[in-house]
């Protein structure tokens, strides 16, 4: 494998002993960065952006577990699990810290090599599984804007109609009354009869605020056939009656 596509381990520590281990098992899987010590290791962390962070507990610098929880809370950091090497008195106290593992001497080498291939391996499962969902949220969003806007161009174009509703909208639309009802309603909240009505009051407003039409054919025109029952479900919408709304456009 070319070393650059290797991926990335940083190892936060200044034992020499670890440093060791530490090109003894990673060096033919993974490009190693070593730092020495704490705050370097966090300096150094959010530059290169490792994938995989190894940090010893007892560093001396600075805490390990300072360490380890602000690599977590840190956005530039925190997708890279933390191995936490200590003791096992302190496992604890590593792991609430925010460490993916905790491993305690003595080492085993060949332990510590699949713990590290696992977790990279979980962390990319986790963040396709995130970049999946969003891409899946983003196209079902666009097919959902395009269906309630290819309803409400039906309800548009057929809004004088007053026998125009949920049977000629789905037969329009091309599917049955029933998948018709539970689209909608999972997209807004609302039953056929009710998006309709509200498109309609909507234009009804639009009309009545030029101050030019009656309210008889502003009824007409949005498929309303009685002007009282009409004038009773505009007040309903917007807590006003049409007069008093073309009333003030004047």
């Amino acid at each position: 494998m070319n070393s650059e596509d290797r991926r990335l381990v940083l190892i936060v520590d200044n034992s020499v002993n670890l440093y060791g281990l530490g090109r003894e098992i990673l060096k033919n899987n993974f490009r190693v960065i070593e730092s020495n010590g704490g705050e370097e290791g966090l300096a150094l962390a959010r530059q290169i952006k490792p994938d995989l962070v190894i940090c010893d507990i007892s560093t001396s610098s600075s805490d390990g577990l300072f360490i380890c929880e602000n690599l977590k809370s840190d956005s530039a950091t925190s997708h890279a699990p933390v191995i936490l090497l200590g003791p096992m008195a302190q496992q604890i106290d590593g792991l609430r810290a925010g460490a993916d593992d905790y491993i305690s001497p003595p080492f085993d080498s060949h332990v510590l090599g699949l713990k590290i291939e696992n977790l990279i391996r979980l962390g990319d499962a986790m963040r396709g599984k995130v970049v999946q969902e969003m891409s899946a949220q983003s196209e079902w969003n666009g097919l959902s804007d395009r269906f309630l806007e290819k309803l409400e161009q039906l309800v548009l174009e057929n809004i004088a109609d007053p026998d125009f509703g949920v049977h000629e909208m789905a037969f329009q639309i091309g599917i049955s009354v029933s998948v018709l009802y539970r689209k909608l309603r999972l997209h807004t909240g609302a039953t056929v009869n009710e998006f309709v009505k509200t498109i309609r009051m909507k234009r009804a407003m639009k009309l009545l605020e030029t101050g030019i039409y009656p309210v008889n054919e502003v009824a007409a025109a949005i498929g309303y056939e009685d002007s009282k029952y009409f004038s009773k479900e505009f007040r309903k919408s917007f807590g006003k009656t049409p007069t008093e709304v073309k009333r003030r456009a004047r």
